[in-house]
């Protein structure tokens, strides 16, 4: 084993994922894949109207059906409700009284196949009292809307309002104001494989419960106090996941009501959705109206901002009013703003409803912010660059509203990903494509984010980690954070064999099984490298120590002589004088002991609390909600066909600032993921409502990119190293994704001359705008 540039062995090497083999060969199990002996099949009913009572619901003719084992209503299932927050929450598994949006879940079927299970649910006659419906979150505000819920005035779901330094002041001092108002609309996660979930109750009445979720440990909790079972009777497993995207942090209908129709036949019982069904169900991105207003001195420099965010929050609670406010802390987290006001607003519509998606809000913020940045660049005819460097936050600073980052490459990546790019600041790069229809224009956008979770929800930001080693020299890593897509799995490993001083050959990692893993809060935040990575970092450097004493027991020198590396305990003074890691964790008790081949094991854990993060104060919204920020910059050039409107992405350049990449072909893949999916949240992804229902159902009318439409991406690693992050780490799972729309944005304006405030850009859009102009 090389030693690399940094001084590290595996840390910062591009190892290949330890899923690679199961998943390139397709042996690895994901939920439709996975089968139990005399498994039934389970099927749910969903409203086919927006928004109505439920006056009756006659499964007679669905359960005469030959093939049927078990049909559930609402009223089977205990009073209780899905969401993130149980607090909030506000959905029932299955509903009672009122159907709020189309594809809201009815009753449920379990049988012998999943085309009987779904022909049963045709055979369901539900009889509804249709109601008015509310669609658009501007007129659910009106005081003749019909209320979505009966107990939520103007069908406000919530509110969030904060002050920081003296606004009015900031304004009335300002050169300039500008203000404008910029709209994102609902986008889907479209995960590679739809959510589904297979239960199964043993002889003990335990249960366990394979899913495709983030948050094996908490979906544990919830499902506790859902089905009214103690933890120790649930156990949680994840399947292969081909990505999260936030999609699977909260607990789905699919998830207890698979539970009870297992508990009520007694058998296996799998569901897995179809595309249109998760289409039409799953929680997408919430839509945002943001007014954002900025005063600004002469010189450039940032005096004050005001947002206002209405956040269209669907049918029900979720995590809607949590995202809205992360947004809006987004107006002082890039640059220096010494006044700013947040006001948000999250409304109930009869809509699908609302959840986390990558960014957590970011993308539509940054949309807003980064598009007027430009704007004021130009009126006050300085560089878009030098406008960013200008008000740029730094390392070391303390935003007005808390946030303190220890760590900053800002700065630095706004320079790289511009120098890379050829931009030329303070001038149009605005260019005619040949002699057709063509033109070609550059534009970038900055970006901030959590790079290691965050102190809200759940319990606090921690993770916690077992690890053994075996008599052979092996390492077992047991973590609760699982992977889902992302390649935290082959991350951790490596963080592990670099503080043991082992090879990546000797890792296997365990996780996302909650029988048999610590307790720890999931996959959110871009938490997995920093928080996960610190607690396997501690119990590795437990184990770590245990193999020194007994190197040092067997070597006959003392610890702090001692170094590991490549799996042997050696004297640092003389290299070739060493014990192996596999004599070390094999030593017996005694000396006589040693015909019995088992030594006494070596095994560590730990439980990391996040040390740096402070909640905000209950009363001013101050605080350091993260314990670390990951900071970026992307230029994007794009072509505009001025005859049709059509925008094609031609390239994209990502400098970001990683902390330490500790596997930098993962964390390349990571930001061309992240682009990827901001290009289609630019330009071609978005739910199309017809009354209320989703009418693009499949891929085919949905218009997820393709390879097709990648442009070549370009990315710059710039590495800060972190004081708090194992080995220097930042998480940077979500960073990609948040600037990739506003530097399209800015690059069509910059092409075309027009200003295009509502995502996604499409050619109807750019064609409308190009023909107002006279262009």
């Amino acid at each position: 084993m090389k030693e690399n540039v940094t001084g590290y062995h595996v840390v910062g090497k591009s190892v290949t994922r330890l899923d690679a083999v199961e998943k390139v060969t397709g042996h690895g199990e994901y939920i439709p894949d996975l089968h139990r002996p005399n498994m039934l099949h389970g099927a749910m009913l969903r409203s086919p109207i927006p928004h109505g009572r439920i006056l009756d619901v006659d499964t007679a003719r669905a359960k005469r059906l030959p093939g049927v084992k078990a049909v559930i209503t609402g009223r089977d299932i205990p009073d209780t409700f899905l969401g993130f927050q149980i607090a909030q929450a506000n959905k029932r598994p299955l509903c009672l009284d009122k159907v709020r949006y189309v594809g809201d879940e009815i009753a449920a079927v379990a049988a012998e196949s999943e085309e009987t299970a779904r022909e049963a649910c045709s055979l369901i006659r539900v009889q509804f009292e249709p109601l008015p419906a509310v669609f658009d979150p501007e007129s659910s505000l009106e005081p003749e809307a019909p209320l979505v819920h009966e107990d939520k005035p103007r069908n406000i779901s919530g509110e969030v309002h904060k002050v920081f330094g003296d606004v009015e002041e900031g304004f009335a001092r300002a050169f300039r104001v500008f203000e404008s108002t910029f709209r994102t609309t609902g986008v889907a996660h479209c995960c590679m494989e739809t959510r589904g979930a297979l239960a199964e109750f043993d002889m003990q009445g335990r249960v366990t419960l394979w899913s495709t979720t983030q948050f094996p440990h908490v979906l544990r909790d919830i499902m506790s106090r859902v089905l009214d079972m103690p933890v120790g009777k649930i156990r949680v497993r994840k399947a292969f996941i081909g990505g999260g995207f936030g999609s699977r942090q909260s607990m789905d209908s699919v998830d207890p009501v698979c539970v009870l129709l297992a508990q009520k036949t007694g058998r296996p019982v799998r569901i897995v959705k179809t595309r249109p069904e998760e289409l039409v169900s799953d929680r997408i991105r919430y839509p945002m109206i943001i007014k954002l207003k900025t005063g600004v001195k002469e010189t450039g420099e940032l005096l004050a901002r005001k947002v206002e965010i209405l956040t269209d929050g669907g049918a029900y609670n979720d995590q809607g009013l949590a995202v809205t406010t992360s947004a809006g802390s987004k107006i002082t987290g890039l640059y220096r703003v010494p006044n700013v006001e947040i006001d948000g607003m999250v409304v109930f519509t009869n809509k699908v409803w609302g959840g986390a998606f990558r960014g957590y809000g970011n993308p539509q913020i940054t949309f807003a912010i980064e598009s007027q940045m430009d704007e004021i660049a130009e009126e006050l005819g300085m560089g878009k660059l030098e406008l960013r460097l200008l008000n740029a936050n730094r390392q070391g600073d303390v935003t007005v509203a808390g946030a303190r980052y220890v760590s900053c490459g800002f700065t630095e990546c706004l320079e790289k990903s511009t120098a890379a790019a050829g931009w030329k600041d303070g001038e149009k790069t605005k260019h005619e494509v040949g002699k057709g229809p063509k033109l070609r224009g550059m534009g970038m956008a900055g970006m901030i984010h959590t790079g290691g979770g965050g102190i809200s929800a759940h319990g606090g930001n921690f993770s916690s980690a077992f690890i053994k080693v075996e008599e052979d020299g092996s390492v077992d890593l047991l973590t609760g954070v699982p992977d889902v897509g992302q390649g935290s799995d082959t991350v951790l490993a490596q963080i592990a064999a670099e503080e043991i001083g082992v090879s990546m050959e000797a890792m296997r990692i365990h996780a996302g099984d909650t029988a048999i893993t610590p307790s720890t809060q999931g996959v959110r935040g871009s938490r997995e490298t920093f928080v996960a990575g610190n607690a396997v970092r501690i119990a590795a450097r437990k184990a770590k120590d245990e193999l020194l004493k007994r190197g040092s027991s067997m070597l006959g020198v003392g610890k702090e002589e001692l170094e590991v590396a490549d799996g042997r305990i050696y004297v640092r003074s003389n290299p070739g004088r060493y014990v192996t890691v596999a004599q070390a964790a094999a030593l017996p008790m005694f000396d006589r002991a040693s015909a019995f081949p088992m030594g006494v094991p070596v095994v560590a854990s730990s439980c990391y609390v996040d040390p740096v993060s402070k909640p905000s104060d209950r009363e001013t919204g101050y605080g350091n909600i993260c314990p670390t920020w990951v900071f970026g910059a992307q230029v994007a050039e794009v072509e505009v066909d001025r005859e049709t409107g059509q925008v094609t992405v031609i390239r994209v350049i990502a400098a970001h600032d990683v902390g330490k990449a500790i596997n930098p072909c993962a964390v390349e893949g990571q930001f061309e993921g992240a682009i990827v999916q901001g290009i289609g949240m630019a330009l071609s992804e978005r739910i199309i409502w017809q009354d209320g229902a989703v009418a693009n159902r499949y891929l085919g009318d949905y218009k997820l990119p393709t390879t097709m439409d990648t442009p070549g991406i370009e990315t710059i690693l710039v590495e800060t190293n972190d004081p708090y992050g194992p080995f220097g780490a930042k998480g940077v799972g979500e960073a990609a994704i948040v600037p990739t729309a506003a530097a399209i944005a800015n690059a069509v304006y910059d092409a075309t001359g027009v200003r295009i405030r509502e995502l996604p850009i499409t050619a109807e859009k750019v064609l409308a705008a190009l023909k107002q102009k006279g262009g």
